[in-house]
């Protein structure tokens, strides 16, 4: 066997058959499976558990595995799919990056994979027993702790997009077994054999996931998932009825100007994160932020029995961002900073999912009369001293107190609505209960 050990055709025996062609037969139907699952666009957790179980039914003495990758994700940087032979399932797990936190970063630096990337090493073997053992990393102490042997790892370098000024991903893989001799030799060489073959399935998987995010990420769930199935004409259009939400920051300019331009936007952030944060807790879907203001639906769909149900969704959401913002402002109080306020109306109706602009240039959007009179209506909650409208529509599915305010005309648009003012006291109540339980 080369000392790289990449080649499948170095392999000359499977365990036990002493057969260099079978040997061969297998590394190449495994390919062969894992090249399907890359056109099927198989999940990682059930590509990974799939080759396993042929790896093992073949005699290899594996007892974990696992797979870590980076990806582009705004919650996390990293990804892990862990085998574990006593419970045979594999558990997906996500990784903040390293940050300042003192223990992540002794983890990673005195991690192998670190290691492996330093040195720019595509596989590394370490005998965890015996006179040839070497335990040079804290981890493969723990795993001769929990009965490990022999512990292999192979790292796999792809690029996801040759235009962006993002380093090279790579795909780490680590096996460990229990047998008392270790791998073999054999063993070796058909991991090594089938590694590039998995990474290419993975980054498969990882392209269509990144994909997803990117369009969730900046148009919403919904929106993203009709623009990848391909909503992407100037001119498509889809209707739906929808509990809309519109909620904008009232003193922005104070706040500007209290913490300056760059400081800014870190604010916004907090904002949006305690309003915008609390629609999608409770169902909502997140569609445009326009400025400091956040537009927003609870879908109702064609079924009418839904409105009650997207009504209360809407309104706990409401209850939430209040909750959010009240418990925002004792901070900023005790820092000096002045407190976040925030105007939201919301309304029932028909909206139009979009595409407007000019083919070069297509932004996915939401309009139609409906959303057009949430805006109006949120811009009367400062005229009325409130911070919260809904319409005659929502008030009458919402299971809280709401004061009548009258009917007005919402400007620019001829129509007049009769506005409510919910009390949420009771609602709020019930989130601070469930947040204490």
């Amino acid at each position: 066997m080369n000392n790289n050990g990449q080649d499948s055709a170095v392999v000359t025996s499977l365990p036990g058959t002493n057969n260099a062609q079978a040997a061969r037969g297998f590394v190449r139907s495994v390919n062969d499976w894992l090249m399907e699952c890359a056109l099927d666009d198989t999940d990682i957790s059930e590509l990974l558990s799939g080759m396993v179980s042929r790896l093992v039914a073949s005699g290899i003495p594996i007892d974990r595995v696992m797979v870590a990758f980076k990806t582009l994700h705004p919650l996390y940087e990293g990804v892990s799919y862990i085998w574990n032979k006593e419970s045979g399932q594999v558990e997906r797990s996500t990784h903040m990056g390293i940050g300042d936190d003192d223990d992540d970063r002794r983890d990673w630096d005195e991690s192998p994979m670190k290691w492996m990337l330093d040195n720019d090493v595509s596989f590394m073997r370490r005998h965890l027993i015996g006179p040839s053992s070497v335990i040079d990393f804290p981890v493969l102490e723990s795993f001769r702790r929990n009965r490990g042997t022999d512990y292999y790892a192979l790292m796999t370098p792809f690029v996801t997009d040759r235009d962006s000024t993002l380093d090279s991903n790579r795909i780490f893989m680590t096996y460990l077994t229990r047998r008392p001799s270790g791998f073999s030799d054999e063993d070796l060489a058909i991991l090594s054999g089938i590694q590039r073959r998995f990474a290419v399935s993975c980054k498969m998987r990882i392209n269509h996931e990144e994909t997803s995010t990117i369009l969730e990420t900046y148009l919403g769930s919904d929106a993203g998932g009709r623009v990848r199935n391909g909503q992407i004409k100037l001119g498509d259009s889809t209707k739906t009825r929808a509990v809309i939400w519109f909620s904008d920051m009232r003193n922005s300019t104070s706040v500007a100007t209290h913490v300056g331009d760059d400081a800014f936007l870190g604010e916004m952030n907090d904002f949006f994160a305690a309003t915008a944060g609390a629609v999608l807790k409770h169902g909502g879907q997140v569609l445009r932020y326009i400025g400091d203001a956040t537009l927003a639906i609870f879908p109702i769909g064609e079924n009418e029995n839904n409105l009650e149900e997207a009504c209360l969704a809407a309104l706990y959401a409401a209850a939430e961002a209040q909750i959010n913002i009240d418990t925002l402002n004792a901070t900023r109080e005790e820092v000096g900073k002045p407190p976040f306020d925030y105007g939201l109306g919301m309304h029932v109706g028909d909206v139009i999912y979009g595409n407007v602009g000019v083919s070069e240039r297509v932004d996915f959007t939401v309009v139609g009369q409906a959303a057009n009179e949430a805006a109006r209506i949120e811009q009367l909650t400062k005229q009325l001293g409130k911070r919260v409208l809904v319409s005659s529509t929502v008030a009458s599915f919402i299971s809280c107190p709401t004061q009548e305010m009258g009917a007005y005309e919402l400007p620019g648009t001829g129509v007049s609505v009769k506005l409510f003012a919910p009390d949420f006291a009771e609602a709020c109540h019930r989130i601070e209960l469930m947040r204490a339980g």
